[in-house]
C-alpha cells in the first residue's frame, strides 16, 4: 500500500530542487528534531503541563506541512489553542500527534534506510 504513507515529500523535493545532499540533510534535519520533540511532548504531557505540548505542536507545524503531514492539522491546532480544553482531550490529541508522527519516522527511515538511521 504505497498510497497510505502518512506524509507526501513533494515540497521537500521541489525545495532541494534535485539537489540530493541537500535532500538528505533536510530529512535528517527533521527527523532530529521531531524525535526529540516527540520525546518532550510524551514527558510534558505525563506532567499534565498542556502549555508546553501546545508550544511543541506550534514548533512542529511549519516542519508537518513541508513534509506534507495534512492529516495532524486538526490535532495541531487543537494542541496549540488548548485553553480550557480538559486534560483528557488533550491527552487523546497529545497520543495521535505521537501515533502518527512515529508512523511519519518510522516510513521515512525505511524509505531512506542510508540516510536516517
Amino acid at each position: 500500500m504505497e498510497n497510505a504513507k502518512p506524509y507526501d515529500l513533494t515540497t521537500i523535493y521541489a525545495i532541494s530542487d534535485g539537489n540530493t545532499e541537500f535532500l538528505n540533510q533536510l530529512l535528517v534535519v527533521f527527523t532530529d528534531a521531531v524525535s526529540k520533540d516527540l520525546n518532550t511532548a510524551k514527558q510534558a504531557a505525563a506532567n499534565g503541563n498542556w502549555t508546553e505540548v501546545g508550544q511543541i505542536a506550534h514548533k512542529i507545524k511549519p516542519s508537518l506541512s513541508h513534509f506534507g503531514v495534512t492529516s495532524l492539522t486538526d490535532v495541531i491546532r487543537g494542541l496549540e489553542h488548548n485553553n480550557g480544553n480538559d486534560p483528557q482531550h488533550l491527552k487523546l490529541l497529545t497520543d495521535k500527534l505521537i501515533s502518527v508522527m512515529e508512523e511519519v519516522l518510522a516510513g521515512l527511515k525505511s524509505e531512506f534506510p542510508d540516510i536516517i538511521t
